[in-house]
């Protein structure tokens, strides 16, 4: 009996952990770069035209980025990255910038979260920025 009583908080956490964990109704979102590329990623000028896809923001300039998306609503700088913010309509898009094995900092991740807490589609919440932005600059 004392063994169960001993126990049983770590069953506890275990039940809960295991309900965090996400079955199918879990949403994936982010795209990033494969850490194996990341050293040698050149960051490229320019995002190519046509219509945008999360994957798209990859592996580009900030500068790159904003002449397609405008100025972030919110930038976050640190020595060796750069967090950008874009307001959608109910969710914000968050485009992380880190320094390459080449010295330029290059967009190494996209993600999305709803303003009201959670996962976002990464492909949706882009396409409320676009909404919110206007027509691209470019």
């Amino acid at each position: 009996m004392t063994m169960i009583v001993r126990f049983f908080p770590l069953l506890v956490l275990m039940l809960a952990l295991a309900g965090c964990a996400g079955g199918s109704g879990a949403l994936s979102t982010g795209v990033g770069v494969n850490a194996s590329q990341y050293a040698a990623l050149e960051p490229a000028p320019a995002i190519g035209g046509g219509p945008l896809k999360p994957q798209s923001l990859l592996g580009v300039t900030p500068s790159a980025l904003s002449a397609r998306l405008g100025a972030p609503a919110l930038k976050r700088t640190e020595p060796d990255a750069e967090v950008w913010q874009y307001s959608g309509g109910d969710c914000a898009l968050f485009v992380y910038f880190y320094k390459t094995g080449h010295g330029a900092f290059a967009s190494t991740y996209v993600d999305a979260r709803k303003k009201s807490g959670g996962a976002a589609s990464t492909e949706a919440c882009l396409a409320d920025v676009i909404k919110a932005q206007g027509p691209p600059v470019s």
